[in-house]
């Protein structure tokens, strides 16, 4: 019998990415497997770019929405050649699988215990490129990241499980601080 030229359609991915979630929901190992795994059949979409409604981006102006149910997002988003996305948390596990350019993805854990405000003593576990089809993933408790893109044309398929939280540390390394934003209000990088 002939496969089906059917693209895979945004509702059988999202469905195939939910499967892997539930499969391995606390395994960050099996988990990035899963999620590549359900993901491969839509992201072979030759018109992939074109898909997906305008969000606002926190840290971007080209982000669209590919699926959102309030549990999940898939989002489809560009990143500016050489811009920094400062260390940040989330309060939930993120997912980026890059899709063209090349992108500087650092994962840090936390030594302090927090309880001095505005102070944060990160330790960096994780500091490597990643080449397109490749994915990063944060997951709490080492959930704080920061990420550069490398390229021109640096495009992340980002899955998100859950809901961000309303407001966000953004951290600074060197100066061992951090200061408190609502999402969508980026402080300035040397803010902390």
């Amino acid at each position: 019998m002939a496969e089906s030229a059917t693209p895979c359609s945004i509702r059988e991915c999202a469905k195939a990415v939910i499967e892997a979630i539930q499969r391995d929901p606390d395994d960050i190992t099996k988990l990035r497997a899963g999620l590549l795994e359900a993901t491969r059949p839509f992201l072979g979409r030759p018109d992939l770019f074109s898909l997906g409604v305008k969000r606002p981006g926190n840290h971007i102006d080209n982000s669209k929405y590919i699926y959102y149910d309030g549990e999940l997002s898939i989002t489809l988003d560009q990143l500016p050649n050489g811009m920094v996305v400062p260390p940040h948390d989330h309060g939930v596990w993120e997912a980026l699988i890059l899709l063209k350019g090349r992108l500087r993805h650092i994962v840090y854990d936390r030594r302090d215990d927090g309880s001095i405000a505005g102070h944060a003593d990160l330790e960096t576990i994780e500091n490597r490129i990643y080449t397109p089809g490749e994915l990063a993933i944060v997951m709490p408790p080492a959930e704080i990241h920061s990420f550069t893109a490398l390229e021109e044309e640096t495009f992340i398929f980002t899955i998100v499980g859950g809901n961000y939280k309303p407001t966000r540390h953004y951290y600074n390394v060197d100066k061992k601080s951090y200061v408190v934003a609502t999402a969508g209000k980026q402080p300035k990088a040397d803010a902390a």
